[in-house]
């Protein structure tokens, strides 16, 4: 190369070269990249690390189909049932992305389940990771609460009944309770008010928290590390050191590929259907909640929660005391050991739990087609 000849080597040539050089030299993509694309992963690449890259995704499609349903929903006691029927019957593929959306909210609640189960069975939230199990917590109730105030907006029989049953238990609270319940509701019964700050809540409130803690989520993630499987010694591990790229992000493609597919077969298999537009009278109907609140609604069947005060114990003060423990043990269980094959009383606690929510939740289905 000649003296005073600019460098052309590794130059951009493309205008699109030339817009990522730009943003790169003020924002640092490339580095950002390289951190989280080089980021170790003790053990190596596992197929049980892609539980919280499929939330992830979970959650970014029900915002996508949540923005394109809000194109046509109307948030009003006169016109939310009309537009959800619009949205089924005469919006292009507007019953799929209805019914998408649907199985998505119940996709999201089975993979937190799971991943929260991961977490725990695994011992990855003990010390340094307490705040982690933490915020995961805080994420696990807004992932319900979704749930929960999604499920009014069609305002057909069984989104209103549910609802009325879920504030009902709610209004059961100490202190707090009544005047929870009478925010939600609006009024002595579910209506316009009621419809109106559920869709608030949905679309602007738990959107925006989720996401803020989902970032304080993954800020805590990167600055604690991965935990790793709970079997093998520390050198055993760091000797199988792997990288996130490529092999775990093809892992979590490959996971994202079949949560979409397996909730667009339920779309597809199951769409969403209304029952009669939402009135204060059930008629035939029999009020429950969301599957996923079916146990907690068949426990309170049983007779020992019978009365004002069984129910404040069933729908309360048992759930209630059971996340304070949840919040509680990384700072109560203070062993190192991980290994859930040593932890018996982890492992039994855990089957014994499983196993209730299983059984009271066939029994409400069970319940529910002896009634039909």
């Amino acid at each position: 190369m000649m003296d005073g000849a600019p460098e052309t080597a590794n130059q951009p040539t493309t205008v699109f070269e030339k817009v990522v050089e730009f943003v790169d030299e003020r924002v640092g993509l490339k580095t950002l990249q390289a951190k989280m694309l080089n980021e170790p992963v003790p053990g190596g690449s596992r197929w049980a690390y892609v539980f919280g890259s499929c939330l992830l995704f979970i959650f970014i499609m029900q915002a996508i189909t949540g923005v394109l349903l809000m194109f046509y929903y109307v948030p009003s006691t006169d016109h939310a049932y009309a537009s959800t029927q619009y949205i089924i019957h005469e919006v292009d593929y507007g019953w799929f992305l209805l019914s998408y959306h649907f199985w998505g909210s119940s996709a999201m609640v089975v993979m937190v389940f799971a991943h929260m189960s991961q977490v725990f069975l695994w011992g990855a939230y003990k010390k340094p990771r307490e705040l982690i199990w933490l915020v995961g917590l805080a994420l696990f109730g807004l992932v319900m609460a979704f749930g929960f105030t999604g499920y009014l907006l069609p305002w057909d029989q069984r989104a209103y009944w549910a609802t009325v049953v879920g504030v009902e238990i709610m209004d059961k609270t100490p202190i707090v309770g009544d005047f929870i319940s009478r925010f939600l509701k609006g009024g002595p019964t579910p209506g316009q008010m009621t419809l109106s700050r559920f869709f608030v809540i949905h679309v602007m409130i738990l959107p925006a928290a989720l996401m803020a803690l989902a970032g304080l989520h993954l800020f805590l993630f990167r600055k604690a590390g991965p935990a790793g499987p709970f079997r093998g010694t520390p050198e055993e591990l760091k000797a199988k050191m792997d990288y996130f790229f490529p092999r775990q992000v093809w892992k979590d493609i490959v996971a994202m590929a079949a949560v979409f597919l397996t909730i667009c077969t339920l779309a597809f298999i199951e769409p969403v259907v209304l029952l009669e537009q939402a009135t204060p009278d059930p008629g035939d109907y029999h009020p429950e909640p969301e599957w996923y609140f079916l146990f907690l609604f068949q426990l309170l069947r049983l007779k020992i929660f019978a009365g004002e005060f069984g129910q404040f114990l069933g729908a309360v003060a048992i759930p209630g005391a059971f996340l304070l423990f949840l919040a509680a043990l990384p700072f109560i269980d203070r062993s190192p050991e991980r290994n859930i094959f040593k932890r018996p009383v982890a492992l039994i606690g855990w089957l014994a739990i499983m196993t209730g929510i299983v059984v009271f939740t066939i029994s409400a289905i069970l319940n529910r087609e002896f009634l039909d």
